[in-house]
């Protein structure tokens, strides 16, 4: 059996490869610029706060909204036929009552009929489902990269911030200085910021219904829109930097523990977590935001789980080890199947490990889709059986890495010595940084980062 995860490969995916091959190289923070410290300044120049203390945001124009089209008929056309799927299904009800829950909590509002003929722009939206979520198993998305042939999309047309992804190696070495781990993740994040009134109408959608065309907008930012997490993101760090003083310090260490709506953190000892849970939650509700689900390596009255496996980052936690390790787990494929240059790039992409505790698995494939690009194949064409042995053989070692993991902790102290090695072959170079502490009289030795490229 040969297992992988998706055949579907956008024309983007080779570039997110590669940009994914320097997380933990390229400094987030050098890659600011005039246009990013504009952009915060007009953030804050724009956004306010509702009496309730919640966040209202307007969308971060990159052009004037003018030149956006409707989409109203490619956006009713894509909904007839999801619709029609949805309803041979069994989760129409469900999907329906997601929208109903909106609407009661004022997330959404039906766009008023003297309003209807406004300039505005719909998006298509479908439903992703997750059964083994313990939260939201049924969950709208919209696409807003929706397009009429030669016009933009809304997403053409929004400012959406700097990469966040690049900010996770940095956010994984923090969490690892902590003897305690803590983890807990914002209710619904993008939800609980308000879209100004202005805006609104540039975020309509039809209502999942059988009845005619029922036209709705959201009144709180869309999951799917590309400037949301830049919104979310910039709305919290605002929180952050003007907490009262009695919780300045938990603040500032917040500050650089949340990617999108994760908060990845710890403290030294058992006995500050309860403090800690409560300034935390406390600075959070500040601005609507219900940080919940508290997970740590240690027992709390605070903490819901902190036993068996939880996802931080992309990666997974093993609370009762406290280690952490890569998940290599895909959906089974028959051998039968053609080997192509769509199925060994969807498949690469999948295995995210920004410690680069597999980095001299990872090169290997890296190698290959180097070679296969100089045989210019077609993505759908069977690649030669040498080129497909190697691939094979790959895909079953790194199934069986799975097992691989490194400490969570990485045991630093004032002592604390960091050992780099570097090499290079002709093909390809790769680094390696340990921490070499004294704990106990007993050297410790953990990988801190690996990198391999090509």
């Amino acid at each position: 059996m040969l297992t992988t995860s998706s055949l579907h490969v956008r024309n983007v995916s080779v570039k997110e490869l590669w940009e994914l091959d320097v997380l933990g190289i390229t400094d987030p923070l050098l890659n600011e610029n005039t246009k990013e410290n504009f952009e915060l300044t007009d953030f804050k120049n724009k956004m306010k706060i509702l009496p309730d203390g919640r966040y209202e945001v307007k969308l971060p124009w990159k052009c004037n909204s003018e030149n956006l089209p409707s989409n109203k008929e490619l956006t009713w056309k894509r909904h007839l036929r999801m619709m029609n799927k949805l309803r041979n299904g069994k989760f129409f009800e469900d999907y329906k009552s997601v929208f109903r829950q909106w609407e009661d909590l004022n997330i959404i509002e039906r766009v008023p009929e003297v309003e209807l003929n406004n300039e505005c722009h719909y998006l298509p939206h479908r439903p992703v489902i997750k059964l083994d979520s313990a939260t939201t198993k049924i969950r709208p998305v919209f696409d807003a990269s929706a397009r009429e042939k030669g016009k933009p999309s809304l997403n053409d047309c929004l400012y959406k911030g700097v990469n966040l992804t690049e900010l996770i190696p940095d956010i994984l070495d923090r969490f690892r200085i902590y003897p305690v781990g803590i983890v807990a993740d914002i209710e619904k994040a993008f939800l609980m910021l308000s879209v100004a009134p202005k805006d609104r109408d540039y975020l309509r959608f039809f209502f999942p219904c059988n009845e005619k065309q029922l036209v709705y907008r959201h009144c709180r930012v869309v999951f799917g829109v590309s400037s949301s997490p830049y919104l979310l993101n910039a709305s919290i760090m605002h929180l952050l930097e003007n907490c009262n003083s009695e919780c300045k310090e938990v603040a500032q260490k917040l500050k650089s523990s949340f990617y999108v709506d994760n908060c990845v953190t710890g403290v030294f000892s058992a006995d500050e977590i309860e403090i800690f849970i409560e300034k935390t939650k406390l600075i959070m509700s500040e601005g609507c935001f219900n940080l919940r689900i508290f997970e740590s390596n240690v027992t709390s009255k605070s903490v819901d789980k902190h036993s068996g496996e939880t996802f931080i980052l992309g990666i997974i936690w093993d609370l009762d080890n406290d280690v952490l390790k890569c998940c290599t787990n895909f959906d089974s494929l028959t051998c039968e199947m053609k080997i192509t240059k769509r199925l060994v790039l969807s498949t690469v992409q999948k295995v995210f490990d920004p410690i680069g505790m597999l980095a001299p698995s990872t090169l290997l494939p890296k190698l290959l889709l180097q070679e296969i690009w100089k045989m210019k194949k077609a993505w759908d064409q069977e690649l030669p059986q040498n080129i497909v042995n190697k691939f094979m053989k790959w895909f079953n070692e790194i199934q069986i890495l799975k097992d691989v993991t490194v400490p969570r902790c990485m045991k630093i102290d004032i002592f604390t010595e960091l050992h780099v090695f570097v090499d290079a072959s002709k093909g390809s170079y790769a680094g390696c940084v340990f921490a070499r502490s004294t704990v106990d009289s007993r050297v410790s030795v953990i990988l801190v980062r690996a990198k391999s490229r090509v």
